[in-house]
């Protein structure tokens, strides 16, 4: 069944979503100092522990990886498309919560990324409806 048609350009960004995720569940994971070491809590006991935030933020971002592999592998356009639903509930969280703590370059991403990830999903949309007629 992978020979859904979908546009390229969608699946290179599932692709760059899934690595950038392995990535950052590899840093976190090994060092989160290294990718949290400027955050205002970083100094409190247990920033850093693995069943705190550190390991909450790793394990989404190894269940996103894991998605985004699945997909890739089968190249299923529904499957495209939850994935893209999943990302921009995710991002929109992200975004959210950023607002609150008044983070303004990941307000930024997550808002943008969100918005990109919805346009995705109307363009997945779009080419299922106009390659099925």
């Amino acid at each position: 069944m992978a020979d859904q048609a979908y546009p390229k350009w969608i699946y290179y960004y599932l692709c760059f979503v899934t690595v950038v995720s392995v990535l950052f569940a590899i840093i976190i994971y090994v060092n989160p100092a290294a990718m949290w070491g400027h955050w205002a809590a970083a100094e409190a006991n247990g920033a850093f522990d693995l069943v705190g935030p550190a390991g909450l933020f790793c394990a989404r971002n190894l269940g996103t990886a894991a998605m985004g592999a699945y997909v890739l592998a089968h190249r299923l356009r529904p499957m495209m498309e939850a994935f893209l639903v999943f990302r921009i509930v995710v991002d929109l969280l992200d975004g959210t919560h950023a607002l609150i703590g008044g983070h303004t370059p990941i307000v930024i991403i997550g808002f943008t990324t969100a918005a990109l990830e919805i346009f995705m999903l109307i363009q997945l949309r779009r080419f299922k409806e106009t390659s099925s007629t």
